[in-house]
C-alpha cells in the first residue's frame, strides 16, 4: 500500500527536481563507464595482459549484480532517495579511486563502481516510479537512462584524448565529482518509502521461466554488450586506419537516439517485434563486425561499431517496458530479476573478449562469440515472448 507521501506525490507531474538530482549521479557513472576503454588501453600498454585489463569490466558488473537484490531489500526498510544517494556515494568514491592506474586500484575501483551503480539504479528508478504513474513513469524513468547514456557517450568519444591530454587523474575525477553530487542532490529530494518486504524466493522467478530468461538475457545483449564495447572499442580502434574519435562519436549518437527509436518503433509494430528484429540486426552486425576485423577491413569496421550501437540502444526500452508486464506486479522485483538475469550473462564476456584476443591477436573471435550469442537469444526470444 502506498504511503501517505506516495499518495501526494503521485499526483504530481513528472519529478523534474528528482530527475535532475539522480540524473546528475547517473551521468557520472556513465563517464566513468564509458571512460574505461582508455583506462584499458592504459594498462596494457603498462604490460597488463587483456584478459586481465578487460577483467575490470566484468569486477563491474559482478558488482551490480551482487547489490541489486539487496538494494531492492533496502527501500522497503529505508527511504528509497536515501538509498540512492548511498550507491552514489560509494560509486563516487570507488571512480576517485581508478584515478590512480594500476590493476589492484583500478579492479577495487570497478567493484565499487560496481556496486554502487547497482544499488543507484534499482533506487533511482523505483524513486521516480513512486513518484508518477502512467506514462509520466515511462518518461522519467526514461529520462534517467539518457542520462546515463549519455554520460557513457561522452566518454567513449572523449575519454581517449582527455587521456592522453590530461592525464588519467583528471576524467577520472570528474566523473567522481559528477557522482558525488549527484548523490547530495538526491539525498535532499522529497522522502518516500517504498513497498513491502517480499520473500526472497521472489527474486529467483526470472530465472525459472523461458520469458524471464529472454527478457534478462534481452538485457544482457543490450546493458551488457555495451559495458563491452566500453571496454574494448577504443583499443579495437587503436590500430584502424580511421578517425577513432569520429568512430567512437558516431557510436557514441547512435546509442543514444536508439534508446528513443526503441519508443517510437514499438508504438508502431510493438514491443515484441521490435526487440526481436533488433536482436536479430544486432547478430548480422556483430557477424559483419568480426569479419571485418578477421578481413583488416577498415570501412567495415567503423560501420559495424556505429551501427552495434543502434543494436544495444533500440530495445533497451521495449525490453523493460515488457518485463514489467511480463514478469511480476512488483516493480522491484522484476527490475532486480531484469539486472540479475542480465548481469550474470554478460559477466564474462569482458574477460573474454581479452582472453581470446590474447588467445589469436585479433578481435574477430571475441565479437563473432558475441554475435553467436546474440543470435541465441533471438532464437530464444522468437520462441518463448516474440512469437
Amino acid at each position: 500500500m502506498a504511503t501517505a507521501t506516495e499518495t501526494r506525490a503521485r499526483s504530481r507531474s513528472i519529478p523534474w527536481r528528482a530527475v535532475g538530482a539522480v540524473g546528475v549521479g547517473l551521468f557520472g557513472l556513465g563517464l566513468a563507464v564509458g571512460s574505461y576503454g582508455a583506462y584499458v588501453t592504459l594498462l596494457i600498454a603498462s604490460g597488463v595482459g587483456p584478459d586481465a585489463a578487460g577483467f575490470g569490466m566484468s569486477l563491474f558488473l559482478l558488482g551490480q549484480l551482487l547489490a541489486v537484490v539487496p538494494a531492492d531489500r533496502l527501500t522497503r526498510t529505508m527511504r528509497v532517495e536515501r538509498v540512492g544517494a548511498l550507491g552514489l556515494a560509494g560509486a563516487g568514491i570507488g571512480i576517485a579511486i581508478g584515478a590512480s592506474v594500476t590493476l589492484e586500484t583500478t579492479y577495487l575501483s570497478r567493484l565499487l563502481l560496481g556496486l554502487g551503480q547497482g544499488t543507484a539504479f534499482v533506487a533511482g528508478m523505483k524513486y521516480v516510479g513512486l513518484r508518477t504513474a502512467g506514462a509520466d513513469t515511462a518518461t522519467a524513468q526514461g529520462m534517467l537512462g539518457a542520462l546515463f547514456t549519455l554520460g557513457l557517450a561522452v566518454a567513449l568519444a572523449a575519454s581517449p584524448p582527455a587521456v592522453d591530454a590530461l592525464g588519467p587523474t583528471a576524467p577520472a575525477l570528474a566523473a567522481a565529482a559528477s557522482t558525488l553530487l549527484g548523490a547530495a542532490l538526491t539525498l535532499r529530494l522529497a522522502p518516500v518509502t517504498g513497498n513491502s518486504i517480499t520473500p526472497v524466493r521472489a527474486y529467483i522467478e526470472p530465472f525459472t521461466s523461458a520469458d524471464g530468461l529472454a527478457l534478462g538475457l534481452g538485457n544482457m545483449a543490450t546493458f551488457g554488450f555495451l559495458m563491452v564495447a566500453a571496454t574494448w572499442y577504443t583499443d579495437v580502434l587503436a590500430g584502424v586506419a580511421v578517425p577513432s574519435v569520429v568512430i567512437l562519436v558516431g557510436f557514441a549518437l547512435a546509442t543514444v537516439l536508439g534508446r528513443g527509436l526503441g519508443g517510437w518503433l514499438s508504438r508502431g509494430h510493438g514491443e515484441r517485434a521490435t526487440v526481436a528484429g533488433s536482436l536479430l540486426g544486432l547478430t548480422i552486425v556483430l557477424g559483419g563486425l568480426a569479419a571485418s576485423i578477421a578481413a583488416d577491413s577498415a570501412v567495415g569496421i567503423a560501420a559495424g561499431l556505429v551501427l552495434t550501437g543502434f543494436g544495444f540502444g533500440i530495445p533497451f526500452g521495449p525490453l523493460f517496458s515488457l518485463a514489467f508486464s511480463e514478469l511480476a506486479d512488483d516493480p522491484g522485483v522484476t527490475l532486480s530479476g531484469m539486472l540479475l538475469v542480465g548481469n550474470a550473462g554478460a559477466l564474462a564476456y569482458p574477460w573474454l573478449v581479452g582472453r581470446l584476443l590474447t588467445a589469436t591477436a585479433g578481435y574477430a573471435a571475441g565479437f563473432a562469440a558475441m554475435g553467436l550469442s546474440v543470435g541465441a537469444i533471438w532464437l530464444l526470444w522468437v520462441r518463448t515472448i516474440g512469437h
